[in-house]
């Protein structure tokens, strides 16, 4: 079973109101155009894994921003917030009327941004069996049968993708405020239960799961 629309990667495409772009990643350090405070940020990374995924993000981001609002990617900048999530600048001042929000694994970099809260995640099939590992923490009771969470590795990355899409409407993650704060009701169609309520949308990579959150 391969829950969720298939999404085509490289092509900005519009998702429960908000611009989304999913974009393979390459292998080292991508090359980005970055601001001033940008460069900044990456200078004082000295890990070359984290240095990686976050220069897919940025460039992901500013392609993202480029293609569905016309910003050019020198006079944009991706900073984060005290929360660590993250949020646009154009010529130096924020754009609060724009939330951005992104996600990378090992195989894709993706990115939303809506005029509104928005959440999203990536997961890798290969990753979704990890699952199964912290079930306790991850579901309710019940709820793992009910959705089918578990009847194939796809399933499985699509359940961990929708819950953490979820979570980041709260600024949050699997741990705090926790996973099961996002109850999957149902795959197909996709269906969550949150408080505060929400609306998700489930897509489909050529090897990964994404999902999209906005408040309902």
């Amino acid at each position: 079973m391969r829950p969720g629309v298939p999404l085509e990667p490289g092509v900005v495409q519009q998702v429960l109101g908000a611009w989304v772009l999913a974009e393979r990643r390459e292998p080292g350090e991508v090359e980005v155009t970055l601001g001033e405070a940008e460069r900044a940020l990456l200078a004082e990374m000295p890990w070359p894994l984290r240095r990686c995924e976050w220069l897919a993000g940025r460039r992901v981001a500013k392609r993202l921003l480029q293609q569905a609002m016309g910003f050019e990617p020198s006079r944009t900048q991706v900073l984060p917030l005290e929360s660590g999530a993250p949020r646009v600048s154009f010529d130096g001042v924020p754009r609060t009327d724009l939330v951005i929000n992104l996600s990378h694994t090992k195989g894709w970099a993706v990115a939303a941004v809506a005029p509104s809260r928005v959440g999203i995640d990536v997961c890798d099939d290969v990753d979704g069996e990890r699952i199964a590992r912290i079930a306790r923490r991850v579901f309710s009771e019940g709820e793992a049968e009910a959705c089918g969470a578990f009847a194939s590795r796809e399933t499985q990355a699509a359940v961990w993708a929708l819950k953490e899409a979820g979570l980041k409407l709260f600024i949050g993650g699997v741990f705090d405020p926790g996973a099961r704060a996002i109850r999957v009701e149902s795959l197909t169609p996709p269906r969550v239960v949150a408080q505060p309520a929400m609306q998700v949308a489930l897509l489909r990579l050529p090897d990964a799961a994404l999902a999209v959150s906005r408040d309902a």
